[in-house]
């Protein structure tokens, strides 16, 4: 496998500033921590980070420019991504209670009424 800038494009979904992060050959978590840290991003700076830009409605993680994506899968991206979130605590935000279910409207219970004319009841 090629080296790729997977802690680049990581850091910047993070902290939304692309850093000098080199190249990898496969997204280390840990390394990748170490990295952000020593660039000034701790845990707790990033956490902070998340919640100021999502307190504010602006999106966190900060979408990767397509330059910083190039050569890596999106699915292999997003798999780090959650990993890095997981490694930080930042996974979950904000907690929402369950939703309500609402009563249906007229065309949802037409709807949930029609079936096919050989359907017996």
């Amino acid at each position: 496998m090629d080296a790729v800038g997977w802690h680049r494009a990581l850091a910047f979904a993070l902290t939304g500033v692309e850093l000098p992060l080199g190249l990898q050959d496969r997204p280390d978590t840990e390394a990748l921590l170490r990295e952000l840290r020593s660039s000034g991003w701790s845990p707790e700076s990033l956490a902070d980070h998340a919640r100021r830009r999502l307190a504010a409605s602006e999106t966190w993680p900060h979408p990767i420019p397509d330059a910083l994506r190039r050569g890596l899968g999106a699915a292999q991206l997003l798999a780090a991504l959650g990993e890095v979130r997981a490694a930080l605590n930042v996974s979950v935000l904000e907690e929402r209670g369950p939703s309500r279910r609402s009563a249906l409207t007229a065309d949802e219970r037409r709807l949930l009424a029609d079936v096919p004319p050989h359907h017996v009841r």
